[in-house]
């Protein structure tokens, strides 16, 4: 039998035991993002989970053709928000732990999202704020496989300028706006994708836009033959195309660069150069700048649909200015 005092000191002591399971820090454990970058068990996914090729859109977030909504969460491929689900402010340094941020396979600070949604002729933009905090809607979602998926209707809204509707992304200069770089240099993008669905005609999967003429310098175009053409554009209305000879089956993924460098024009695909041409010299001396998505040349204005009518993906973009 034990003596009262000694009762009295083994209940304090599991007592003090029993209190302490709740002390110190809490569960620290993080799940790993899709951007490399990491998120604490629990806190919201972004567009980890968007919506199917059906139309359907992220949890908590929106697919309203009416116009854009962000979703909170870590952007999918192009991470960048803080433990708290916000977004990641450009430039600055993510959440728990004070990890700095890391661009993903897609790095959001340097693309503006055109939508084919809107009203009239000014489509809905999704500016990279949006895109870093897990935007994702029924044009705009992380498929099953991993890629960003860009989804374009059969009609929808689009600029007085073009006849078809898209889902692209525009580049940007990171916390200056829109980019606008000179052909001297070495300006590449390289994009790893695949088209999924095709419409009724060819895809342009990216460009280098000439801005100060409002025309694409070029257009890399993925056609119903299931291979690459290059329209070239120096003034509008004067473009012409060319057949690249690089077929792709359909839903077979590939790799192409894009450069306009030291004055030069030329088109990579699968790791072997197809194209090279060098612009005139009163086009040479204006600024350009990327885009990439799917810019389906067979859509056309007017209302917008929600049914999937060509869908491209991207797994992971490099731009390179120098």
């Amino acid at each position: 039998m034990h003596h009262p005092g000694q009762l009295l000191t083994i209940c304090l002591v599991l007592l003090v035991a029993c209190s302490g399971e709740g002390d110190g820090a809490p569960n620290t454990h993080v799940a790993r993002s899709s951007s490399g970058g990491s998120t604490p068990t629990g806190a919201g996914s972004g567009s980890e989970t968007a919506g199917s090729p059906s139309g359907g859109a992220a949890a908590g977030g929106s697919s309203d053709v009416g116009g854009s909504t962000s979703t909170a969460g870590s952007a999918a491929l192009g991470g960048g928000a803080g433990a708290s689900g916000g977004a990641m402010p450009m430039g600055g340094s993510a959440g728990a732990g004070g990890r700095p941020f890391s661009p993903g396979p897609i790095d959001f600070r340097s693309w503006v999202l055109q939508l084919p949604i809107g009203s009239g002729t000014s489509p809905t933009t999704v500016s990279s704020v949006e895109l870093l905090a897990g935007f994702s809607n029924a044009y705009f979602y992380v498929a099953d496989d991993g890629g960003q998926a860009y989804m374009d209707p059969a009609t929808g809204i689009t600029t007085g300028g073009s006849k078809h509707c898209r889902t692209e992304m525009r580049e940007q200069t990171p916390g200056a706006g829109n980019a606008g770089w000179a052909s001297s240099g070495t300006n590449t993008m390289t994009v790893e994708g695949k088209v999924v669905m095709l419409g009724g005609g060819s895809v342009t999967v990216a460009q280098v836009f000439n801005s100060d003429a409002s025309i694409p310098l070029c257009e890399l175009e993925y056609t119903s033959r299931h291979d690459f053409s290059l329209l070239y554009e120096e003034s509008k209305g004067g473009g012409s195309s060319t057949d690249l000879k690089t077929p792709v089956a359909l839903g077979a993924r590939y790799t192409f660069s894009l450069a306009l460098s030291a004055g030069e024009l030329s088109v990579t695909i699968n790791g072997k150069q197809v194209y090279t041409h060098t612009p005139s010299a009163g086009v040479l001396g204006n600024k350009f700048y990327f885009k990439f998505g799917n810019y389906d040349q067979s859509s056309s204005a007017g209302t917008p649909s929600k049914t999937p009518y060509s869908i491209v993906e991207a797994y992971k973009v490099d731009v390179v200015h120098q």
